[in-house]
């Protein structure tokens, strides 16, 4: 399989670079019997250790997800950067160790050659551009493996310095500088180690990172139709970034309507996390919740009803005690005979009492739902009709004009819709109750009228 991106092939370019400067290393820290140079080679050795589990940790995390790995193969770079840190944490230990027995006890005779001054100042200018080329790949491919392979080699220019100065203060005739500097550089990338140890580690232990939980739960909120957001979990693997959020909307919404609002949510959150994968969960609300709201909402719930409308809630006190009265209509199936349809009723209303209490009663009306009727359009035939609506309508107050009228022949009836115009300001109780008056005098005028619809525009 190719590994797809620049990542392996930046991790291939050092790990040639490391094997040829390891082994130069070697042979002059076996003529010249320096700590410090052999510091230096053993942690080249370790490097090529370190970059061969690199090269297979970015080709492993490249893989797309599968049955066995659901959220994709990103964290072998964090356990690859986690491997790197343990490893070098050990290599430290035990120079530290050699350094501290030659600081207290007999110095070993130590040879500082121009050979070896100029071997360290080649691997400082080497490591350098290893350095750049893996943080600027590591930048681009989002790679925590390839983070801790550029923090390995800054060490390495760390350990060189140190080594080279110290070799330099061995010929000034300061045997022990050599330990010492063996000592500092140890102390440096122990403290180094540490810091991306701990990353890894955050990582590895599915900690939530901060800025992307904060923006998260911000675009949420914004959401249309959010009315609260109630929890974020996020986590990350690799460079990808996983969301899981719940959010709290109407109770009265569809299922339609909460997969628009879920989407909304996701539309939110990419305007500011970019790539993330995001699950949006939507719950219903309740402590703001109307009595209307509930009372409709817990009717919805019962099997068999298809929709919950014209529901009313009369507050009254008796014997001193807050009652509800609650009426409401509910279509169900057409063929449901009247045993069926009386014990849907009862269903219905034990549904709403538990969501209300038991100080509600509740009145229901079950109507069919009706199927898709073929009508005529009469318009044209019956002008009689559309004079009287418009007549009708225009006689309302709060109607400017009636555009167009509507007249379609079903079913023996004539079901009537009106277009009329208003103010762009007016309160919709007013139009509600202009759209029943109208109504009510198109029924009186019309005998043949089935269903009455007044649909008001602004002007």
């Amino acid at each position: 399989m190719d590994a797809p991106g620049a990542a392996p092939k930046a991790v291939l370019l050092a790990l040639g670079v490391t094997a040829l400067l390891g082994v130069l290393k070697l042979i002059v820290w076996l003529r010249t019997s320096s700590l410090a140079l052999l510091s230096q080679a053993v942690d080249s050795g370790l490097d090529l250790v370190a970059l061969v589990l690199l090269y297979f940790a970015v080709r492993l995390a490249g893989r797309p997800a599968d049955e066995s790995h659901h959220y994709g193969h990103a964290k072998a770079e964090n356990l690859a950067a986690f491997t790197q840190m343990v490893v070098l944490t050990l290599v430290v230990a035990g120079i530290a160790w050699e350094a501290i027995g030659r600081l207290v006890g007999t110095s070993s005779a130590v040879q500082a050659p121009g050979y070896a001054l100029a071997l360290l100042a080649l691997s400082i200018v080497v490591d350098a551009v290893r350095v750049v080329l893996l943080r600027r790949t590591a930048r681009a491919e989002g790679s925590e493996a390839l983070r801790a392979g550029a923090l390995n080699f800054a060490t390495d220019i760390g350990t060189a310095v140190v080594a080279l100065v110290s070799l330099l203060l061995v010929r000034a005739g300061l045997p022990r500088a050599d330990a010492a500097g063996g000592l500092l550089v140890g102390a440096a990338v122990l403290v180094a180690a540490w810091r991306l140890a701990r990353r890894s580690i955050d990582v590895l232990m599915d900690r939530a990172p901060r800025d992307p939980a904060g923006a998260i739960t911000a675009a949420a909120s914004g959401a249309p139709g959010v009315a609260e957001t109630r929890r974020v979990r996020v986590r990350s693997s690799g460079k990808q970034l996983f969301a899981d959020v719940t959010v709290a909307a109407g109770r009265t919404s569809s299922l339609e309507r909460a997969h628009d609002i879920a989407e909304g949510v996701e539309r939110e959150i990419a305007r500011v996390v970019p790539g993330a994968d995001v699950v949006v969960h939507v719950e219903p609300t309740s402590e703001t919740s109307s009595h209307v709201e509930r009372a409709q909402a817990a009717a919805s719930r019962t099997e068999g009803v298809y929709e919950v409308h014209n529901v009313i809630v009369h507050a009254f006190r008796e014997s001193g005690r807050e009652r509800l009265h609650v009426t409401l209509h509910a279509k169900v199936g057409a063929l449901t005979s009247l045993g069926e349809a009386h014990e849907l009723s009862e269903r219905i209303e034990e549904a709403v009492v538990e969501e209300l209490g038991d100080e509600a009663r509740v009145d229901t009306h079950l109507e069919p739902l009706e199927t898709t009727t073929f009508g005529t359009d009469v318009t044209g035939q019956r002008r009689d009709i559309v004079d009287t609506v418009r007549q009708v309508a225009e006689a309302e107050t709060d109607v400017l004009d009636c555009h167009e009228v509507l007249v379609i022949g079903a079913s023996g009836r004539l079901d009537i819709t009106a277009h009329v115009r208003g103010r762009v300001d007016l309160p919709l109780a007013r139009i509600h109750a202009a759209s029943e008056r109208i109504e009510l005098a198109i029924r009186r005028e019309v005998s043949e009228a089935g269903v009455v619809l007044i649909h008001f525009e602004p002007a």
